[in-house]
C-alpha cells in the first residue's frame, strides 16, 4: 500500500486523466471493440485465434478471481469505482494476453510491452490493485499467452 500512497502523491489532473484512459484499455468493454476493429485487419484464422485467446483468458481469470477471493486495496485508496476480487488483476492478465498476442502477431513487442506495463501501472496508481496482484495477473496472462502460442504451433505442424 505504500507504493500506491507514494504514487498518488503525484496528484496532477493530467496524470489522473491519463491513468483513467490507460486503464480503460483493459476494461471488459474494450475487448468487443478490439475484436470488431480486428475484423477489418485480420484474416479469419487469426481473428478466431484472437477471439479464442480472449475467451480462454477471461474464463481462467474469472475462475482464479473466484477461487482466490482476495480483496483489493482499501476503498479509501480507490480513485475509480471497482467491484470484485483483486487477485489476479484481470486488467493486467488481459493486457498481457491481448497486447502480447498483437505484439507477437505484428512483431511489435516493444510497443506491446509498453501497453502491458502501462495498464498494470495505471491500476496501481488508481489504487485498485496492489503490486503483487498486477504481477500475478501478468504471470497468469503470460502462461495463457505462451500456452496459446505453443498449442497453435503444434496444431499448425499437424495440419
Amino acid at each position: 500500500m505504500e507504493l500506491i500512497q507514494f504514487l498518488q502523491q503525484f496528484d496532477f489532473p493530467i496524470i489522473l486523466f491519463l491513468m483513467k484512459g490507460i486503464t480503460l484499455l483493459g476494461n471488459g468493454i474494450a475487448y468487443p471493440i478490439y475484436l470488431t476493429i480486428s475484423l477489418f485487419y485480420l484474416n479469419r484464422k487469426d481473428w478466431l485465434s484472437f477471439l479464442g485467446i480472449i475467451i480462454v483468458s477471461a474464463i481462467i481469470m474469472k475462475c482464479l478471481k473466484e477461487g482466490f477471493a482476495l480483496a483489493r486495496p482499501p476503498e479509501e485508496l480507490h480513485l475509480i469505482s471497482v467491484s470484485g476480487f483483486g487477485f489476479p488483476s484481470g486488467h493486467a492478465q488481459m493486457a498481457m494476453v491481448v497486447w502480447g498476442w498483437l505484439g507477437h502477431h505484428y512483431n511489435r513487442i516493444i510497443p506491446a510491452s509498453v501497453m502491458i506495463f502501462m495498464v498494470g501501472f495505471s491500476r496501481i496508481y488508481l489504487g485498485v490493485h496492489m503490486p503483487h496482484q498486477i504481477i500475478g495477473g501478468w504471470a497468469v496472462g503470460f502462461v495463457v499467452f505462451m500456452g496459446w502460442i505453443f498449442v497453435e504451433k503444434e496444431l499448425s505442424k499437424n495440419s
